[in-house]
C-alpha cells in the first residue's frame, strides 16, 4: 500500500498548501508539477484537477507508482500524468519529459527533505515557481527552514496541524 489516502496532516497541509499556489495565478494554463516521494499520487492528481496541464509523480516505491497510476486513472487524469520510479537525481538526469517545474511537491520526512535539497530538488523549480514541503515535524521545521535558504528559497507561507508543519517557498 502506497503514502497518501489524504487523512494524514502532512496530506492536507501539503494540499492547502497546493490550493494556494494555483490560488496565487491568474491562470493554470501551462503549469507543470513534480511531486518527489508520489506515494498514491495524491498530490499530483490534486495538483491536476486544480488545473495544472502536466504532472510528473516519481517514488522509490514500485508499489507506490502502481497505487498512483491507479489512482490517477480512477480520477480520470491518467493521460496528463507521467509516473515512474526514481528520485531527483532521475528528473534532473532527463528520465522523465518534465525536468522543471512551477510547482514542486515533496511529503517526507524531514531528515529525508533536507538531503533531497542537498542532491538538487530546489533546481526543480523553475523561476517564480514554489517548492512545497510537508512531513516535517514542528521541532524540526528549523533545520528545513535553513536548508530552503541556504538553496535560495524565499519562505511564502508555514502551516502547522498538531506536530507536523508544511512549508512553502518560491524562488
Amino acid at each position: 500500500m502506497a503514502f497518501g489516502t489524504g487523512t494524514h496532516p502532512t496530506t492536507q497541509l501539503c494540499l492547502a498548501l497546493t490550493e494556494d499556489f494555483f490560488s496565487s495565478k491568474e491562470s493554470s494554463k501551462g503549469i507543470r508539477v513534480i511531486d518527489i516521494g508520489c506515494g498514491s499520487g495524491i498530490l499530483s492528481i490534486a495538483g491536476l484537477k486544480l488545473g495544472a496541464e502536466k504532472a510528473l509523480g516519481v517514488d522509490i516505491d514500485p508499489d507506490a507508482i502502481r497505487a498512483a497510476g491507479e489512482n490517477a486513472s480512477l480520477n480520470g487524469v491518467s493521460d496528463k500524468f507521467e509516473l515512474g520510479i526514481g528520485s531527483v537525481a532521475e528528473v534532473q538526469a532527463g528520465k522523465f519529459s518534465i525536468q522543471k517545474a512551477q510547482l514542486v511537491l515533496a511529503n517526507i520526512l524531514a531528515p529525508v527533505l533536507v538531503q533531497l535539497l542537498e542532491q538538487g530538488l530546489g533546481e526543480l523549480v523553475m523561476l517564480d515557481g514554489w517548492l512545497i514541503l510537508s512531513g516535517i515535524l514542528a521541532e524540526q521545521s528549523p533545520e528545513v527552514e535553513s536548508a530552503l535558504e541556504k538553496h535560495g528559497f524565499c519562505q511564502v507561507s508555514r502551516c502547522q496541524m498538531g506536530d507536523w508543519v508544511a512549508l512553502a517557498a518560491y524562488r
